[in-house]
């Protein structure tokens, strides 16, 4: 099975990135479920399906199309995303991260209701662990990411702050999008 581009960049992400970052989000998803499964058990299907949708959809979009397909990156959805996802031809575009930023408010909103059910310290203990999880993406990987397409890169054109051509926390490595 092809796991990466012969003509990628080099890849910006230090190996041991996508483990650390992966492995922040196993708090928030295992308090999520633990919460759901306390309170309102009938939204976990939709609680599984996001998730799934993230890990499935979303690369297919993102992961499949990206220059370090198949390459430790961010998180470990680089890695996986060969298991499911063919490498894909199209080009890389914004429409994959605004899917991912569609299901952020159902994967850290969902539970949040029954977390407060439950007590003021679980809902800021849930809240903590996505705050943990994000601030470790955005520290470890985003920054280090030169594909200028993500929303979620200052240094993205109309976004940010000073030079919209290069994000003060990155690397100064850049890929535009196509």
């Amino acid at each position: 099975m092809e796991t990466g581009r012969n003509d990628a960049p080099e890849n910006p992400w230090p190996r041991w990135v996508s483990s650390v970052t992966t492995a922040a989000a196993l708090p928030a998803m295992a308090l999520g479920s633990y919460v759901l499964w306390r309170g309102r058990r009938a939204k976990l299907p939709l609680w599984v399906g996001s998730w799934g949708a993230l890990m499935t959809v979303s690369r297919r979009y993102i992961c499949a199309r990206c220059p370090y397909y198949g390459e430790y990156c961010s998180t470990l959805f680089g890695k996986m995303t060969p298991i499911i996802w063919r490498r894909s031809e199209r080009p890389l575009n914004t429409r994959g991260f605004y899917w991912d930023i569609a299901l952020a408010p159902v994967l850290i909103g969902l539970p949040a209701p029954d977390a407060y059910r439950l007590s003021k310290r679980c809902l800021l203990a849930y809240l903590s662990t996505w705050a943990l999880f994000l601030g470790t993406l955005h520290r470890l990987g985003c920054r280090r990411c030169p594909l200028d397409m993500c929303p979620f890169n200052p240094a993205r054109p109309g976004g940010g702050e000073g030079d919209p051509g290069r994000c003060p926390l990155s690397s100064g490595r850049r890929i535009a999008a196509r």
